[in-house]
């Protein structure tokens, strides 16, 4: 094992800060926008999350994430309690 494959090697202790740092992180966007943003574009939701944009495009075309358009081939639109779910779960994968 090379120091580079070291490098790349991720702990549990690695794993529970980053979801400490995303559910605090989701959880002040939620608070932040709760009262005055119902939706989010994939975009907003990728920065929101840290995922890949693209995944999050995915997640949408697949139905993995709930979200609607308001015609074919048009923009997303991400419901806010999607951001819940998805640090929801994210607690249920680290746990």
């Amino acid at each position: 094992m090379t120091a580079e494959d070291l490098n790349q090697i991720v702990t549990r202790r690695d794993l529970e800060r980053l979801y400490e740092r995303l559910i605090n992180d989701i959880g002040k966007v939620i608070s932040n926008n709760l009262n005055t943003k119902e939706f989010f574009s994939p975009k907003e939701f990728s920065e929101t999350t840290g995922l890949k944009y693209s995944t999050v495009v995915h997640y949408c075309n697949t139905g993995r994430l709930k979200a609607r358009q308001d015609r074919p081939g048009g923009t997303w639109s991400i419901h806010v309690s999607e951001l819940e779910r998805f640090a929801y779960e994210a607690n249920e994968n680290v746990g």
